[in-house]
């Protein structure tokens, strides 16, 4: 553990010294929250949430589409490192494949939960994010849970592509394609047939479905237990996947 802390420590600084990224991710929800609040306000009364404000879903709907896009910076302090040169040290080092991917993993798992809390926050200042009676703890719960989803999904993509082109085609089609499918761009009841049926395969769905429980429906920590435990338990197995796959001598190519 005393190894993969160390590697964690690396990351963490390397972030704090270039969080461009971060911002970037952050300021972009805050503009696209108000030009569709009131849009999925009529789609949530339609939907049968009369006193919805279109913000129960705008914000955590963003959340969750922007922070597959962040999840996304794990894979890429990959890469990074041996476009960097550096991967050369992290293996004479010994650390234990899972240990090393632990180390990648952990710091970018808090990083996300900060995103995304701070995403919420700003979603209340901006549009009227309210929880209503819900529980801020179900909230945080489902943070974790979909962090570590995440992250675990793009460990096991770095694990198996070998270029950062590569990995950057699933960031950017699998945020949109998951976004979309999961009911973060519109109300889950509003998305096709096939879209509804398909949408149980995608962190998106269960995310949002913890959140809608939260802020539409005023639920608790029972409420959010069931989406939080599929994505706990798909983080597990994406992680053993990740570990089972991952080489520390496989070349990985970041300037491609």
């Amino acid at each position: 553990m005393r190894q993969a802390l160390a590697v964690a420590k690396v990351q963490l600084k390397i972030f704090v010294k270039d969080p461009w990224f971060i911002l970037i991710m952050f300021g972009m929800p805050l503009v696209v929250m108000p030009l569709f609040r009131n849009v999925l306000a009529a789609s949530l009364v339609d939907s049968g949430f009369g006193d919805a404000t279109g913000a129960e879903l705008v914000v955590p709907g963003q959340m969750v589409l922007f922070g597959f896009f962040v999840g996304g910076s794990v894979g890429f302090s990959v890469y990074r490192e041996h476009g960097w040169r550096t991967w050369d040290r992290l293996r004479s080092s010994a650390v234990p494949s899972r240990y090393l991917l632990l180390g990648f993993a952990a710091p970018w798992i808090l990083i996300h939960v900060v995103y995304s809390a701070m995403l919420l926050l700003a979603g209340g200042l901006l549009v009227g994010l309210r929880l209503n009676g819900g529980s801020p703890v179900a909230v945080l719960i489902m943070l974790f849970a979909y962090s570590s989803c995440v992250i675990a999904l793009i460990l096991l993509a770095t694990a198996t592509f070998r270029t950062v082109n590569q990995l950057s085609g699933l960031q950017n089609v699998g945020a949109m394609l998951f976004g979309g499918l999961g009911g973060a761009l519109v109300p889950f009841e509003a998305l096709p047939r096939w879209a509804q049926f398909v949408s149980p395969l995608t962190p998106a769905y269960w995310a949002m479905r913890g959140h809608r429980s939260v802020f539409l429906e005023n639920g608790g920590i029972a409420d959010v237990a069931p989406s939080a435990a599929v994505l706990f338990a798909a983080a597990a197995v994406l992680a053993v996947l990740a570990t089972s796959r991952f080489r520390v001598d496989e070349t990985k190519e970041f300037f491609a």
